[in-house]
């Protein structure tokens, strides 16, 4: 090979140069894009420039070359129904039927059209298509005989769930396609579907199956915060459901149902965002402020209750108090900027702090100060401590000047320290990190992480779970065949552990079992995780994919049956030869 390129005409450099996965984890933290020169990347090896070439993508700086191909970065019905045409395997099939139902085009099922009952022995039992051959038909599809033939085919090979078909049927009726009037459905995948009928045609059900509820959560048969409770998540499901009712007034029974000894904060959410959007009403009486995740629902319900000068004095002491979370939602909730800027920018310049930071860079334009008053706060961010608040301020920034130059990173924190320790570790070793889930109820899955492919992500997760970090908490946010997420240290989908990761995205495909890192934006990882129940195509190289789960028929049995507020009892770091 030296020889070849020798007689090329490129000179041989006298050490060949090399990218290790050590390189490219520090290259990744920092955000500087390694430099070779062409002569050093055409003498790397080929998994060195493979690497080299990924990490470039991660990064993102100015003029790197893009991460995603433009069907996935911008997404039209053009490219897709190109797609569809060209699909043959079930993962191309069922990417281009599910990116053509996100478009609504009426033309989706051509992603599946030469299928016939006899693919059905080697269609994915966990590829479901219940709901994406719903949506098409709600978007002008036509299921056609050879259609029908291979989706019958599923069926009788017990590849088509019960339960998502009458879901997938529920949203049919609904949209016309089906006859029949919806029942009032008792699981969370019927429910969900339920919940898209218009308030109208469900209003008196709604309204019945509500009280009802709330009466039976006062005096529970199991209590809520008992595992495996089932009135929770249908409570939730319900409250979230409630438009805002004059007919009814329902201030009284909800604030009862806050006054309870233990709602799950999940639940709390609900109830808080359901109270805000009720009239007002003369039995609204004042309650403990909870603050934290539940900061930015207080507000908007005090304001909505009590009028504006009472929502002023609970945000001022969110701005001024010690929780970062009740700050970022008072920052939200701002309609101008405070008076006291500087003080609270000296307030955010913490790591921790991000989720405040985040919102006020957000609110700069919103509040319409001034641009060069809006450049200055920015670049005064390009400083911060945290490496994430820094990427927001030169995004903003960019929009201003275009000559903004990139961010360098700050100083590791110890933190940061620990985190890039056990990714190189990990790496070393070159296998696949196991953590083991056990949820209430002797439940447990088992994620199989690549720490090659995502070392900060799974090293950080290695990191909280041998610290418990995980161990008691809830599962906040079940989608019924999309994601169950987790990781929050508040039992919402809010928080995080006071610090961020950045993203190690790829183009792996996110089928069902996927393991990924929940965010609120680029580089913003921290504890909170989701596996997909199904596969989910479009969070394909925007969200870093961390695995997958173990015995996919057991692991996904387990998530589809899982409640809303399950609890996450402990995760362990499995270790070769432990047994599970």
């Amino acid at each position: 090979m030296r020889f070849a390129i020798a007689l090329l005409g490129l000179p041989l450099l006298a050490t060949p140069p090399t990218f290790t996965v050590q390189d490219a984890i520090q290259a990744e933290w920092k955000r500087q894009s390694p430099s070779f020169s062409e002569l050093e990347k055409s003498q790397l090896s080929e998994s060195d420039r493979t690497r080299l070439d990924l990490t470039l993508k991660r990064i993102g700086a100015p003029n790197a070359p893009a991460l995603l191909p433009p069907e996935l970065d911008k997404p039209t019905a053009e490219l897709w129904e190109a797609k569809a045409i060209a699909a043959k395997t079930p993962q191309e099939r069922f990417t281009a039927l599910f990116f053509l139902n996100r478009l609504k085009s009426a033309k989706a099922l051509m992603s599946l059209e030469g299928l016939r009952a006899s693919n059905a022995k080697t269609w994915p039992k966990h590829l479901h298509l219940e709901a994406s051959i719903a949506t098409a038909r709600l978007n002008g599809g036509e299921v056609k005989p050879e259609l029908q033939g291979f989706l019958d085919g599923l069926e009788k090979a017990g590849k088509a769930d019960p339960v998502r078909a009458q879901a997938a049927m529920l949203r049919l009726r609904i949209g016309g396609k089906k006859t029949g009037e919806p029942k009032n459905p008792e699981n969370l995948f019927e429910r969900d579907a339920w919940l898209q009928m218009p308030w109208a045609k469900r209003k008196e059900t709604h309204r019945t199956e509500l009280a009802r509820m709330l009466e039976a959560a006062e005096n529970p048969p199991i209590p809520l915060a008992s595992p495996n409770n089932p009135m929770v998540g249908q409570l939730q499901r319900l409250i979230e459901g409630l438009p805002e009712d004059p007919e009814n007034d329902w201030v009284p029974r909800l604030l009862r149902l806050l006054s309870h000894k233990y709602v799950p904060p999940m639940l709390v959410q609900a109830t808080l965002s359901g109270l805000a959007k009720q009239p007002k009403s003369s039995a609204f009486k004042a309650l403990p402020v909870r603050g934290g995740a539940f900061a930015g629902m207080e507000l908007a319900m005090l304001r909505r209750q009590m009028g504006e000068p009472s929502a002023e004095i609970l945000r001022k002491a969110f701005l001024q108090g010690v929780d970062p979370l009740a700050r970022a939602a008072a920052i939200e909730d701002l309609s101008e900027a405070p008076a006291d800027i500087e003080a609270l920018i000296q307030r955010l310049w913490k790591t921790e702090e991000y989720d405040g930071v985040q919102i006020l860079l957000q609110s700069l334009e919103k509040w319409k100060l001034p641009e060069d008053r809006r450049k200055a706060i920015l670049l005064r961010f390009l400083e911060h401590p945290c490496w994430t608040a820094r990427l927001d301020a030169w995004t903003a920034l960019r929009k201003l000047d275009t000559k903004t130059p990139w961010p360098t990173a700050p100083e590791p924190t110890p933190t940061d320290e620990a985190i890039l320790r056990e990714a190189t570790r990990l790496t070393k070793v070159g296998k696949p990190v196991r953590l083991r889930l056990t949820f209430a109820g002797r439940r447990q899955i088992v994620l199989k992480l690549d720490a090659v492919n995502a070392p900060m992500n799974v090293a950080n997760l290695v990191i909280l779970a041998r610290k418990g970090y995980f161990n008691g908490r809830l599962v906040p946010r079940v989608v019924p065949d999309f994601v169950v997420q987790m990781g929050s240290p508040c039992d919402t989908m809010d928080g995080g552990p006071g610090y961020t990761v950045r993203c190690e995205n790829s183009l792996t495909w996110y089928g069902p079992g996927s393991v990924g890192m929940a965010l609120s934006g680029k580089d913003t990882g921290g504890s909170q995780f989701f596996i997909t129940t199904n596969a989910t195509p479009h969070l394909t190289g925007k969200y870093t994919r961390l695995g997958e789960v173990e015995d996919l028929n057991k692991a996904l049995k387990i998530l589809d049956d899982l409640e809303l507020g399950a609890k996450l009892e402990r995760v362990d770091v499995l270790v070769p030869g432990m047994k599970r």
